[in-house]
């Protein structure tokens, strides 16, 4: 049991390494963002969030694989949470727990940089609106007054007298 606890915690500690990058990169391609969402350039916005985004697929993958690991530790050790490991009798506890507090750290700075693009891009999503419900109400007034007239020239008055 021992090299197998030994084995899910170096694997559980692994995937955190590998999580960890990605959140780093994640974190780098968020702060990013905020000059493209000032600049209001869409397009290179829309190329962070298509990266972010296989990243996210990737940290995905990694936090199946250690759900399965962890659930396998703690069958193995016999406890319902890992909180209730002892880290003097498991090697590799407090790896595992170093590498978790990464995690969330780097998890609590992308959250912080999120919430100020999502107020920056709410911003820029009204001025945005606002061009657009301009752009249509010039073009409102620019059919009215440019309206082809169909009949020809209308005819109010009729003269009947010669």
């Amino acid at each position: 049991m021992a090299t197998d606890s030994r084995d899910y915690f170096k694997n559980m500690t692994e995937l955190l390494v590998k999580k960890k990058m990605l959140l780093a990169e994640m974190l780098e391609l968020t702060r990013n963002q905020t000059p493209a969402i000032e600049e209001g350039s869409l397009d290179k916005l829309q190329k962070l969030i298509e990266e972010k985004q296989s990243r996210i697929d990737e940290i995905d993958r990694l936090d199946t694989e250690f759900k399965t690991c962890m659930e396998k530790l703690k069958s193995a050790a016999g406890v319902k949470e890992l909180g209730e490991l002892d880290a003097s009798r498991f090697p590799g506890a407090s790896e595992l727990k170093q590498a978790t507090a990464e995690v969330m750290s780097l998890v609590e700075k992308i959250s912080s940089v999120e919430k100020i693009n999502s107020a920056k891009s709410k911003e820029l999503l009204e001025k945005l609106g606002a061009q657009v419900r301009k752009l249509n109400q010039a073009k409102k007034l620019s059919n009215a007054y440019n309206k082809p007239d169909a009949a020809g020239p209308s005819s109010f008055f009729v003269d009947k007298k010669k």
